[in-house]
């Protein structure tokens, strides 16, 4: 059963469903608006969950870039882990304080001109953000690194859409890009901007899972989870191969591996690096959804 219905052209809809029956095509429709949806009736108790689902757009990957764009959109989950309400993108701009980098007018669209003299309204922000339980980005390593440097009163936890869910194992989907996970539940759009892409990203969201509650319902329950990151401290380079292979990466600032493991492998986790190098010393701290997305 989906959970919109386009009010386009039904003779349209009935040959793309023919299409789709056939075998031979694939079609792929364009996201559905906030009024085609079908939402839950939300509790009387009000919603289990209140998320806020974010995107920005900054002027670089390094930490003296600043975000010029943030887009968010707020959804709802009741106790059987089905959307009771979402709400249209809200969005700001705001000025750098330096020219924009070619490049960065390229993939985002904006330039110096849009972004003079705009600054972002934090009362609007504060205002959405105080009833919301955790925020949501696609690469909440990424987005979340920004946000606390501009918005460092922000105390909620952050959920990556992208690794805090098993895609390949629970949803049996391989593809690791938005567009492309998109593309699979058969929904396409234009990325680049802020506000399409946070609105894309709580489409895929409200998107059924297997066990039918929404992606967000198992999303949650992912992030939830508590496990250890270790650290391989002293690993020679010569054991970068095989910690590469183990699925450790790589920590730039740290100068060290590591990786996160559920509770009950720790102990494993721990003795293969002693095994696998005597001077390994390895170390590790339990990780929840306040600290797994640091930055």
């Amino acid at each position: 059963m989906r959970f919109y219905e386009f009010e386009g052209d039904p003779a349209l809809e009935v040959s793309a469903r023919a299409l789709d029956l056939s075998g031979d095509f694939r079609v792929l429709r364009r996201l559905p608006e906030l009024h085609e949806l079908w939402v839950a009736p939300t509790p009387a108790e009000g919603p289990a969950i209140q998320l806020l689902v974010v995107d920005s757009e900054t002027t670089g990957l390094g930490d003296t870039d600043k975000m010029i764009e943030f887009a968010l959109v707020k959804m709802a989950l009741d106790r059987d882990g089905q959307l009771c309400d979402i709400s249209y993108p809200i969005s700001g701009l705001e000025d750098p304080g330096a020219p924009l980098r070619p490049v960065i007018v390229t993939i985002t669209g904006l330039d110096d001109a849009t972004l003079a003299g705009k600054h972002f309204d934090e009362d609007v922000l504060r205002d959405q953000l105080s009833d919301v339980d955790a925020i949501v980005a696609f690469n909440a390593g990424f987005d979340a690194r920004f946000w606390r440097a501009r918005f460092p009163w922000i105390t909620q936890p952050w959920i990556c859409a992208q690794k805090d869910l098993d895609w390949l194992h629970g949803q049996g989907h391989a593809e690791r890009s938005q567009t492309a996970l998109l593309a699979a539940r058969g929904f396409f759009y234009e990325a680049h901007r802020a506000a399409p892409d946070a609105w894309a990203l709580a489409i895929l969201l409200a998107t059924q899972a297997r066990d039918g509650r929404t992606i967000a319902a198992n999303l949650v329950d992912g992030a939830r989870r508590i496990t250890h990151r270790v650290r391989a401290a002293g690993a020679p380079f010569a054991c970068r191969d095989d910690l590469k292979e183990a699925g450790y990466r790589w920590d730039a600032k740290a100068r060290e591996w590591w990786i996160d493991v559920e509770p009950k492998l720790l102990d494993d986790e721990l003795a293969r690096l002693v095994k696998m190098h005597p001077f390994t010393r390895p170390t590790h701290k339990p990780i929840d959804w306040f600290n797994r997305h640091m930055g």
